[in-house]
């Protein structure tokens, strides 16, 4: 599989231009980027969290970054956590496990994004497997975020000692 099938659909239904990066087999969005020879700023870290009620948020940042999950909770007003791997199967069914593609409207859920990734002339996707990235640039890539929330939910970047914040992913 190079590209998830709720992905891939939804792209085409909005006729989206996009192109498929291959790279080798990676674990985690920074690899990715790293393997593909890409900016970790321009590579989408997708995360899903669930709040207290079950409501599901997807939220976005750049690969070389951590999630500050605090920071999603105070711009969403409840608290969020990370949803466990049972949610992360039951939402993105198509995808292998941990290539979660960062664009939650394809998926009929919430998104909060990461206000860089916004700035960049293109961004990269997981495609829903660990071997490739989709490319979509910044006119294809912002209509599609219509409902999505822009904040600054970026914490530390990976890499850099964290300082008591164990809220972030």
């Amino acid at each position: 599989m190079a590209i998830a099938m709720t992905l891939e659909s939804f792209l085409n239904n909005n006729k989206v231009k996009y192109s498929l990066v291959k790279h080798r087999k990676t674990l985690s969005s920074l690899d990715s980027s790293a393997s593909a020879h890409l900016p970790s700023s321009q590579v989408v870290k997708a995360v899903l969290l669930v709040n207290n009620d079950g409501d599901y948020l997807m939220a976005g940042v750049g690969s070389g970054h951590r999630l500050s999950v605090l920071k999603v909770s105070e711009q969403m007003g409840e608290a969020y956590h990370l949803a466990d791997e049972d949610e992360l199967s039951s939402q993105f069914s198509d995808c292998v496990e941990g290539a979660i593609p960062g664009l939650a409207e394809a998926y009929g859920l919430k998104m909060m994004l990461d206000k860089r990734l916004f700035d960049e002339e293109k961004v990269y996707l997981e495609a829903g497997d660990h071997r490739h990235l989709i490319e979509i640039n910044h006119q294809q890539y912002t209509p599609l975020l219509s409902g999505t929330l822009l904040a600054d939910i970026g914490g530390t970047p990976i890499g850099a000692p964290e300082f008591g914040d164990l809220e972030q992913a």
